[in-house]
């Protein structure tokens, strides 16, 4: 099957002969026919050669640039930027802006399509120049905006991303600032990299005042204050999230239990459990409520709590702990074929993926706060189960 870029190759000198043929229809009979234009041989040459690069040069000059024929050749550089010929691209686009008889309104399109083309192949100094000036000058000044804003996530310049969306905020009339919190987020963890500790608050007292239901602001809050060995203040950050985002209270079942057993405070914990079961729609508090029972020596007591879970709430991760718990009991509890389930299902736990963004479908083993496929921002979360298909190699399990 030809891909789009041979479909315009192959249309351009058909539209161009078209044309032709309509010219020579309207000649008088005797008049002696027209020569085949040369450029129209040579492109049909390049064609037959697979000279992709000479042929588009050719087919190009068929369609003289001007202000009837702009649109297409801004149409065909697209085409070569969606197909990943991003050179091809660049060539029709720059020729386009360096028409000085052109619309302004075709130029400006083309000055887009260039910007567009400059990031496309990581050129990110030129296509930035592009977009600012046509933001400046209003024009495109959405897409121009979001242009500059990617440009300014790929390079890590936080602070420009924050003052460039702050202004897309005002242009769209929607609030971005659950982005914003991210971007200061980020600030945030350079600080923390840095050991830069009044830096670090200050951006993420701005994450908050941002979106106050940012609860990566409360993950890091929590785990600078657990690494301080202020526990007791992490605790308070870890319990800001059972009111910021329930999807992401899985991730403090650990943490939690650290800090508490840094405090010797077993009864906390189990109360903190008991508090979260209502609250988490998937099996981590309920596992982990069962382990502290076993670790308490309570193991006949886990194996009811989980099994009365599981009659409502229906999981694999649950059922996995249950045949765990009944097998290390005794040793001997489990018939060959429910051994063989429990190692089984330990093993796909293991390479099971433990985050899914529910914008693309991506899937990983670890939490990225900008999904790594579609950019999108506060779109990956944690998996309440096990995800079928969704699997990834490791060093380590995360059963819990």
């Amino acid at each position: 099957m030809l891909d789009g870029i041979w479909v315009v190759l192959l249309l351009l000198p058909v539209a161009a002969a078209s044309g032709w043929y309509a010219r020579g229809r309207s000649r008088d009979p005797d008049e002696s026919a027209a020569p085949v234009n040369a450029d129209y041989l040579r492109g049909i040459s390049h064609l037959v050669n697979d000279d992709a690069d000479r042929a588009i040069a050719a087919f190009v000059r068929l369609l003289d640039v001007d202000n009837d024929t702009a649109e297409t050749h801004i149409a065909l550089g697209n085409l070569f930027r969606r197909q990943g010929e991003v050179d091809r691209a660049l060539r029709v686009h720059q020729n386009l802006v360096a028409r000085p008889n052109l619309k302004a309104a075709h130029r400006n399109q083309a000055r887009y399509e260039l910007a567009q083309d400059y990031l496309r192949a990581g050129v990110l100094d030129r296509a930035e120049n592009l977009f600012r000036e046509l933001a400046d000058q209003n024009l495109f000044l959405d897409r121009s905006l979001t242009g500059l804003i990617a440009i300014y996530e790929q390079e890590r310049d936080w602070s420009q991303a924050i003052e460039t969306t702050r202004r897309l905020e005002t242009v769209r009339g929607t609030s971005l600032r659950p982005v914003i919190a991210q971007y200061f987020c980020e600030l945030a963890e350079q600080a923390r990299s840095e050991g830069a500790h009044e830096a670090l608050q200050r951006h993420l007292k701005a994450a908050r005042h941002s979106f106050r239901d940012c609860a990566r602001a409360s993950l890091i809050a929590g785990a600078v204050a657990e690494q301080g060995g202020e526990h007791r203040a992490a605790i308070r950050a870890y319990r800001q999230i059972l009111r910021q985002d329930a999807a992401f209270i899985s991730e403090i079942v650990e943490p939690m239990r650290r800090c508490h057993a840094a405090l010797h405070d077993e009864r906390g914990y189990a109360q903190f459990l008991r508090e979260l079961m209502p609250l988490c729609d998937g099996a981590h508090p309920h596992v982990a409520y069962a382990r502290l029972l076993q670790r308490q020596g309570r193991v006949d007591e886990a194996i009811a709590h989980i099994s009365q879970y599981l009659q409502s709430e229906p999981n694999w991760i649950g059922f996995y702990h249950l045949l765990d718990l009944t097998w290390s009991q005794t040793r001997s509890n489990l018939t060959g074929p429910l051994d063989s389930l429990r190692q089984s299902l330990g093993r796909i736990i293991e390479r099971q993926s433990l985050y899914h963004c529910g914008q693309c479908g991506f899937a990983g083993r670890y939490l990225h706060w900008q999904c790594p496929s579609c950019r999108q921002w506060n779109t990956v979360t944690p998996v309440r189960d096990v995800r079928p298909g969704e699997t990834a190699p490791t060093r380590s399990a995360r059963l819990l």
